[in-house]
């Protein structure tokens, strides 16, 4: 056991950053004022899917149940069911973006969160009864608002219940290197999800530890789950303490899938070749899927830039009208198998010849933003023009964000993995996108490539709902 070195326990450090590895010699490390705080980090609604959908439908019913009360024998109500699933998941998406920016999580930033989502609701309801002739009164309006703040209230309480049962009932034991255990207590510090109980850090020295030892240290911490790192998998002898523990009735992860599955991303520095023999959907997808996929996008898109054309030429008026020159922003970017295309958007930053003449990342030219454009920024409103690059097929409606295409030569010498993002037709809007806004560095980008690497992996009809739901509450909170 000499290749592995000395076992020796430590208690973990909790903080609430996350410090994810390159893989690279020298790379920079991802320092915590460049992680986003992602909207499923904290979700204020719960998470157990059971407990999810069920207050879901109370909600529902909450919103519809007073309309209905006397018109149980009759259809008229029935009109309304389409409007009230679309005030259900408004009112559900407001309440998680207000509670997302609530720094009270007790009672009164529940109320605070549930009040104007209620509110939402019944408002949505009764221009829906107005426009399809179903009588409002006063007395509904109110009894729906009450109903709905009351089940918004509980879900809020019945998400903080679920933490403390999770952090109590999900006990981490980790086994592996230091930089890699700092990792880890990070995300479970950020996602509140789970705690780390204990670690054994591996570190360069002839004297070993015994397999028995190792696992009278787990078992006295109760933990539940056992994650080791690929440094760890590669000693035998932990291999088989391992083994043990699994058969004393704990789970072992590898510390590559544990993040999939908890924390939705991929750990750079443990991926080796192998990592990457799965199938890539969009790829190995039989062709119906691929084009039945392709001409979703396309409907979708086509649809949405009718319904916002007249909101984009709103704001080329203003863009015109406020700063000098065109409405319209191309820039090249790189596409699905590195091919290169012009990505419109609505022009934010005042022109420059010298910022044009090289790439730059955004945020380095924040100075250059314009009002209207840190409002059309905001609410995502300037990647409305990127519908047509949809419809041309250079886009997909949802996948990796393209970049631009000096810093995505720069970026493929320096990131390992980078350059397999392009496999796939880059999105307007992606699982890396909506969990981290604008990458800004060579660091962010990091962040984003762990989470462009994951959706690849695991692509699914669930996902890009996620994703949609995801970007819907973060256009709402103004998180462009």
């Amino acid at each position: 056991m000499s290749a592995a070195g000395q076992l020796t326990p430590l208690e973990p450090e909790l903080t609430d950053a996350t410090e994810p590895r390159t893989g690279l010699a020298g790379a920079p490390k991802l320092e915590p004022a460049v992680v986003d705080r992602a909207f499923d980090d904290t979700p204020c609604w719960p998470v157990t899917r059971l407990v999810s959908w069920s207050l879901t439908l109370l909600l529902a019913v909450s919103i519809l149940g007073p309309q209905t009360v006397g018109r149980a024998d009759r259809i008229e109500w029935l009109v309304l069911l389409v409007p009230t699933i679309m005030a259900t998941l408004g009112s559900r998406a407001l309440f998680e973006v207000i509670g997302f920016a609530v720094a009270n999580r007790g009672p009164v930033g529940r109320l605070a969160a549930a009040i104007p989502s209620a509110l939402l609701a019944a408002g949505l309801l009764a221009a829906a009864s107005a426009i399809v002739g179903v009588g409002w009164s006063p007395a509904v309006g109110v009894a729906t608002t009450t109903l709905a703040t009351l089940t918004l209230a509980t879900a809020g309480a019945a998400r903080e219940f679920e933490i403390r049962v999770r952090l109590a009932m999900r006990r981490v034991y980790f086994i592996g290197s230091a930089e890699s255990q700092r990792d880890l207590a990070g995300e479970l510090g950020r996602h509140h999800d789970a705690t780390l109980v204990g670690s054994t850090v591996l570190e360069r020295s002839p004297e070993p530890i015994g397999s028995a030892a190792l696992a009278q240290a787990v078992i006295s911490t109760r933990a539940t789950v056992v994650v080791l790192d690929a440094l760890a998998m590669r000693v035998p002898e932990l291999v088989e303490t391992a083994s043990l523990l699994n058969l004393r009735g704990l789970r072992i992860r590898e510390l590559v899938s544990y993040y999939e599955r908890e924390f939705k991303k991929i750990p750079l520095a443990e991926l080796s070749p192998t990592w990457f023999l799965f199938d890539i959907a969009p790829i190995h997808r039989r062709r119906p899927y691929r084009s039945l996929r392709r001409a979703t996008d396309i409907v979708l898109a086509a649809v949405l830039l009718l319904c916002s054309f007249p909101l984009i030429i709103l704001a080329a008026i203003v863009i015109r009208v406020t700063s000098p020159g065109p409405a319209l922003y191309r820039q090249r970017r790189v596409g699905k198998e590195g091919e290169q295309f012009t990505l419109l958007k609505l022009r934010t930053m005042v022109e420059s010849e010298e910022a044009e003449a090289e790439a730059a990342w955004a945020l380095s030219q924040a100075y250059r933003v314009t009002p209207a454009g840190k409002l059309l920024r905001r609410y995502r409103l300037d990647e409305l023009p990127q519908l047509w690059n949809v419809i041309r097929g250079e886009l997909a409606l949802i996948g990796p964000r393209p970049e631009q295409v000096p810093i995505a030569q720069q970026l493929a010498r320096q990131l390992p993995h980078y350059s397999s993002r392009h496999s796939i037709r880059p999105g307007v809007t992606g699982w890396a996108q909506v969990n981290l806004g604008y990458g800004g560095s060579v660091e962010g980008t990091v962040a984003k490539l762990q989470r462009d690497l994951y959706y690849m992996k695991h692509h699914s009809l669930r996902l890009d709902a996620l994703i949609i739901w995801l970007t819907v509450k973060a256009v709402l909170a103004g998180r462009g």
